[in-house]
């Protein structure tokens, strides 16, 4: 009779207990994205219009603690121009600023470029009285422990605005 019991039981106590361990490993591979997100937003403030600017944003939220870890992989760094509405503040991504498309990068986990780079560090403006607004988008994919074939996506976007350098 016991024997059965523990039969009855067990699956749903074990799928509690590594699900409880999965979701705790989830939500912190969801703050380190954030982290990381966060480095990667430092490091274009800082650099702005230089020409490695990009590359070393990928670099910095690659290197940001959570790729080490291995619950979350690094898919796609993406950069690229907003706008924000002077009345509302709403922010939309641009859509034709760069000879008709959109200013926006794509990166693989190592740096290079998804396709061709539409709008190089270089065209970010930090002249005097001009100023560019940034978003940074961190695409990650955590691979649950306890149920081996489920995987979730986790994006985090972070803007910021480069403004005149003195």
């Amino acid at each position: 009779m016991t024997i059965v019991e523990f039969a009855l039981v067990a699956p749903v106590f074990l799928a509690a207990l590594f699900g409880s361990l999965d979701g705790g490993l989830l939500l912190y591979s969801a703050n380190a994205v954030n982290h990381a997100t966060g480095l990667g937003m430092i490091v274009l403030a800082q650099e702005g219009s230089q020409g490695t600017a990009d590359t070393d944003a990928v670099a910095a939220v690659k290197s940001g603690g959570f790729s080490s870890t291995g619950f979350a992989l690094l898919d796609e760094v993406d950069v690229f121009m907003v706008h924000v509405d002077p009345t509302t503040g709403a922010i939309t991504q641009d859509a034709n600023s760069c000879a008709g498309s959109p200013c926006y990068n794509r990166y693989r986990a190592d740096g290079t470029p998804i396709g061709s780079v539409a709008w190089a560090p270089a065209q970010r403006s930090s002249a005097t009285a001009n100023l560019t607004d940034l978003g940074i988008t961190v695409r990650t994919h955590y691979n649950y422990l306890a149920f081996s074939s489920a995987t979730l996506n986790i994006a985090n976007t972070r803007y910021l605005r480069v403004e005149p350098q003195s």
